[in-house]
């Protein structure tokens, strides 16, 4: 899963198998693109896939609308989407070990579809003090 968060409380996500590649990269820059108005910041790990020739090409074709902030290595504190992925794997495992890729997926859409409903959690993740620096506009 790849996802998106505002300080505002907006999520964006999107599934898939398999290891981020720049291809899936892409697409969901393309899903925040479409729904998504306006300028749209992107932060983002130092993850392969992020950093690709085409994901670079990719973003400076959409740089009127679209910008992506590489965090240093080895930092995961500054990442606000790293304090989702934390919430999403105490609330996936909850129930118990997922015991089929079918079970983790769908635990996993349950999870973000629910904060699609929850703005004020989402923004509760850019309350620590390391995500100040994106915390309002």
């Amino acid at each position: 899963m790849v996802s998106g968060i505002s300080n505002t409380g907006d999520v964006r996500f999107l599934t898939y198998s398999g290891t981020m590649t720049a291809e899936r990269f892409i697409t969901f820059l393309k899903q925040l693109l479409t729904t998504v108005p306006g300028t749209i910041f992107v932060i983002v790990d130092n993850l392969p896939a992020h950093a690709k020739d085409a994901v670079v090409a990719w973003v400076q074709q959409h740089e009127d609308r679209l910008a992506v902030f590489y965090l240093p290595r080895y930092s995961p504190e500054l990442n606000p989407d790293e304090y989702l992925n934390n919430d999403l794997k105490g609330q996936v495992h909850d129930a118990g070990l997922p015991d089929t890729s079918k079970t983790l997926r769908s635990r996993i859409q349950r999870f973000m579809h629910k904060l699609l409903m929850l703005p004020k959690h989402v923004m509760s993740y850019f309350l620590h003090p390391k995500v100040n620096y994106c915390a309002s506009g």
